[in-house]
């Protein structure tokens, strides 16, 4: 019989202790992909969220949320897989809620000693206010009221922040998608954000938000600032250009009431007008001050500074989603304001900001900023309320934001007996001006076994707008 020495001993120690660990490790690796494989979370359909690469999803179909063995969540609506990272955002308009999935942390009044873990699944309203921070240098404000200190952002429901490491921010919702160059403080109903220092203030108390999980940001707080006085070169004079921010408003925050109500410091619309014209009147380069989706245009307050008159022209692409172009418009040096119109509702836009001048003698045309935007388009639904044998009745909830043109209901049935029957109801400006909603009835003598009613002929600004609202009934 063979005698083993005390190295082979030793050596077969070592192999069955590695075995023994690889055996325990795969086993773990399987019970957390049967673990994961099991837990599945509906999303609604017309649900918003974003990919690992930030771009934006809207879902048109009831689709699936799953996890990956490594703890990354991907959705799949219908044959498409989307991989959404270690987080999860999405925001479901219909129930004006946010949906989160993965782990979040709640900064509270209480300050970084005391911080709130979110863990798997939580459901939080977009009417509460809440600050969480995602991982190093991302965050998700949840807020009624999000804006810019300077008034360029004004924006509602949720804000995605993510910083770079010289302290930049790119601002992301559903209705902007902008890049901060310079230090923004970001104003909510309840608390205060200095993004480039990672700063909160709630309630006079400033809470280090370095602290919580660490932060790679490396930007530092310069002790004097540059001066005014700028080079006459175009190229020079224009190579920071993208400095502010290029914000974004929804429709119903250009001028109407209700948005900013309750806002910390008592900032109104008319405080953003002040502050926009203030930084007009100080900006030394030619700029893009801030960019107002509204429904069926885009409002666009910028700074021409051409003291030698070299720019030839300055002017904005306008591209949609497929990049095709959609407008090239001019801006008028003598004025500050320009808006795009005749654009489609609910679309994205991508906004390019060129100019042109001549060095030596040679043609050049630059870009100095850019943008992209979501044209705004109204929340509007239909119910039924009563159905008898000779009427239906029937509201239509409209979005306080837009105050609607026209608007018509329409019903249609097919007969039993062949034929079908056709009513509509169509609503004009003075009835649907500053209502949350509109009620009306059919009266019929004869109808189908079903019977659908749709909302068409909807009417923004003069622009015509696509709302896709129906309600099928059970007639008989």
């Amino acid at each position: 019989m063979r005698k083993y020495d005390k190295r082979n001993k030793i050596y077969f120690g070592i192999v069955l202790v590695a075995s023994l660990i690889l055996i325990i490790i795969f086993s773990f690796f399987i019970a957390k992909v049967i673990k994961n494989g099991k837990i599945e979370y509906f999303i609604d359909a017309r649900a918003i969220l974003y990919d690992k690469d930030k771009n934006l999803i809207k879902l048109e179909s009831e689709s699936v949320l799953k996890i990956k063995w490594n703890d990354e969540y991907y959705l799949m609506e219908d044959k498409n897989m989307y991989l959404l990272g270690t987080n999860g955002i999405i925001y479901n308009p219909n129930k004006d809620i946010m949906q989160l999935y993965g782990k979040y942390y709640e900064v509270t009044s209480a300050g970084e000693d005391n911080v709130v873990v979110y863990e798997d699944e939580t459901v939080v309203r977009t009417t509460e206010s809440k600050f969480l921070k995602i991982a190093d240098r991302k965050y998700l404000i949840i807020d009624p009221v999000i804006k810019t200190e300077n008034g360029s952002l004004n924006t509602k429901n949720y804000l995605i922040v993510e910083l770079d490491k010289m302290g930049n921010a790119t601002l992301l919702n559903n209705e902007v998608n902008l890049k901060t160059f310079e230090p923004t403080t970001i104003i909510t109903s309840n608390f205060t954000f200095d993004i480039a220092n990672e700063q909160l203030t709630i309630s006079d108390q400033i809470i280090d938000l370095k602290k919580i999980i660490g932060s790679t940001n490396e930007y530092v707080k310069p002790e004097d600032k540059p001066s005014d006085d700028e080079d006459d070169n175009p190229s020079d004079n224009n190579s920071g250009n993208n400095q502010g921010n290029t914000g974004g408003n929804t429709g119903g925050n250009t001028g109407e009431d209700g948005t900013n109500e309750g806002q910390t410091g008592g900032n109104n619309n008319n405080d953003d007008d002040e502050n926009i014209d203030d930084i007009i009147d100080k900006t030394k380069t030619t700029s893009i001050i801030s960019v107002n989706p509204s429904v069926g245009n885009i409002s666009i307050d910028y700074v021409i500074y051409d003291p030698l008159d070299e720019y030839e022209s300055v002017f904005v692409e306008v591209r949609d989603n497929n990049n095709t172009l959609v407008s090239v418009g001019y801006l008028d040096k003598m004025n500050t304001n320009f808006i795009i119109t005749g654009l489609k509702a609910n679309i994205t836009y991508n906004l390019t900001f060129k100019y042109v001048y001549y060095r030596e003698g040679v043609r050049v045309e630059e870009k100095f900023d850019e943008a992209s935007v979501t044209v705004g388009k109204p929340n509007i639904s239909l119910r039924v309320d009563k159905v008898t044998s000779k009427a239906i009745y029937y509201t239509v909830l409209l979005d306080k934001d837009y105050s609607l043109d026209t608007l018509t209901v329409n019903l249609v049935s097919d007969l039993e007996g062949g034929g079908k029957v056709e009513y509509s109801n169509t609503f004009d400006s003075n009835t649907l001006a500053n209502k949350e909603s509109v009620s009306g009835s059919f009266s019929y003598s004869d109808i189908g076994q079903f019977a659908t009613l749709y909302v068409n002929n909807v009417k923004f600004s003069g622009y015509p707008i696509d709302i896709d609202a129906k309600y099928k009934v059970v007639m008989k």
